[in-house]
């Protein structure tokens, strides 16, 4: 095999980076085979097996077991042996979290070699949905449940009529249709049941919910073939895949699959996750208006990252004709706003709850200008706890258009080859298990990234010095 592999090659990096893994520490299952029974395949070579799979697209793991039959790059890899399916299926299957690691186990690795850029670090932080391996109908929430076993219950009610007439009508003879009443009857019967499995989780979620309340709650949902996959905009079944890119490698310093329709609430523990994976002090984190969010904001600012995210500039709800919330001022000084008419809007309420603050004024019944600012009996301005933050975050994106620049061309192209990667979605059902797939990816994404910094046979050298620490 070493005649059909050149000495600077891809595969060969793939060989040097997993040689290099404490697969054990990593908690790969079987990293060291039982003294008694017949051993198992070595975890290195489906590794090996499946980054070269989905370096190349192949991800299946039905192709897998032909591609080591017939790729000469795969036998040079895994030592041609030929895997049944099922074992290259299950290795993805039951190492989610050591994947997970060994992509963190890589960072950690181009960090030591000098690839990121520690001082004075950005970080673009994106998000971008991915379909899971479930059909958008399959996601349920408590109505959408009920109204299906509804209507199940009174199919089955059909179903078992049918059945009382057959069986008072032809009693003792041979029901031809008989097998087929009662396998539909099965079919509805397990539908219903998994329903009600759905309905319990949902249940279970919602009480969660009630015990620890957040600001912005999920509506609780269930899957019924993916049971961790949720509902997405454009109705999509699958999961929201957070990212946060180094502005200057452009490798993926930091990842998550959560199970939010929106990024509302990722902006603090993306940022804190890349300033742990950097291991910097201070960092700033650059990120669209979908990730504005006060409380995210002032999160990010106490743990020293400087957030850069512009607000959605929203049309007025109140009409064309009336004054945006826009024209008035907030003098933090005096905690009031001022109206354009030169009023003053003085806090009357605070809502621990929605943690916001609303001002209004008297002075509304005699205003000149009432009929352009409010078609009630006076105007109220609602502000957040933490509106401050999010203007700091504001001002800062808009006062240098460099910042969302550098944030679009450095977060949306590694999605790009995600995409790539995942064509059709992902392949494995739970978030545990696709959780590692994304890590598996996203390791691909960032070997072939660090290869063209750091050049084929220098990042040879380099993975070949010496052993690299688990985590």
């Amino acid at each position: 095999m070493e005649d059909f592999v050149g000495a600077v090659h891809m595969v060969r990096v793939i060989d040097a980076w997993v040689e290099r893994l404490d697969l054990a520490a990593l908690g790969f299952a079987r990293s060291r085979p039982a003294a008694t029974g017949r051993p198992p395949y070595a975890p290195d070579d489906l590794l090996r097996l499946y980054l070269y799979g989905y370096w190349n697209r192949i991800r299946s793991s039905r192709a897998l077991e032909r591609e080591c039959r017939r790729n000469v790059e795969v036998m040079f890899l895994v030592r041609q042996l030929v895997f049944d399916h099922k074992t290259i299926a299950d290795f993805r299957k039951d190492n989610g979290k050591p994947l997970q690691a060994a992509c963190a186990a890589f960072v950690q690795f181009v960090r030591g070699e000098g690839l990121l850029g520690l001082e004075e670090a950005v970080v673009a932080i994106d998000g971008s949905k991915f379909k899971a391996s479930a059909a958008a109908g399959t996601v349920v929430d408590e109505a959408a449940a009920a109204a299906r076993r509804e209507r199940l219950a009174e199919r089955i009610a059909q179903y078992l009529a049918q059945m009382d007439e057959r069986d008072s009508a032809e009693a003792g003879a041979e029901d031809p249709q008989a097998e087929q009443l009662a396998a539909a009857l099965s079919k509805l019967l397990h539908q219903d049941r998994v329903l009600a499995a759905a309905q319990a989780a949902i249940q279970a979620k919602t009480e969660a919910q009630a015990q620890a309340p957040v600001s912005e709650p999920i509506k609780p949902q269930a899957g019924l073939t993916d049971p961790d996959a949720v509902a997405l905009r454009g109705g999509l079944a699958g999961y929201n895949v957070q990212q946060a890119v180094d502005s200057d490698s452009k490798l993926i310093v930091a990842h998550e699959v959560t199970q939010q329709g929106n990024d509302h609430r990722s902006l603090a523990p993306m940022a804190a996750a890349a300033q742990a994976a950097l291991g910097a002090e201070s960092l700033t984190v650059v990120a669209d208006t979908g990730y504005m969010n006060g409380e995210q904001a002032q999160r990010c600012e106490d743990a020293g990252i400087t957030p850069v995210v512009p607000m959605q500039q929203t049309a007025s709800t109140r009409g064309e004709d009336l004054y945006p919330k826009s024209a008035f001022v907030y003098d933090p000084a005096t905690d009031s706003y001022r109206c354009p008419a030169g009023e003053l809007l003085n806090r009357f309420k605070r809502s621990r709850s929605r943690q916001t603050d609303t001002y209004g004024t008297d002075a509304c019944d005699a205003c000149a200008l009432k009929a352009n600012c409010t078609s009630g009996r006076r105007r109220t301005i609602a502000r957040s706890w933490f509106a401050a933050a999010a203007e700091r975050a504001d001002q800062r994106a808009r006062a240098n258009r460099h910042w969302m620049r550098l944030r679009a061309e450095t977060a949306e192209h590694p999605f790009g080859l995600l995409k790539a990667i995942l064509a059709g979605g992902f392949l494995v059902r739970g978030l545990a298990k696709v959780r590692g797939e994304m890590a598996l990816a996203v390791l691909v994404v960032n070997l072939r990234r660090a290869m063209n910094l750091m050049g084929i046979a220098k990042m040879i050298e380099r993975l070949n010095t010496e052993p690299l620490a688990a985590g």
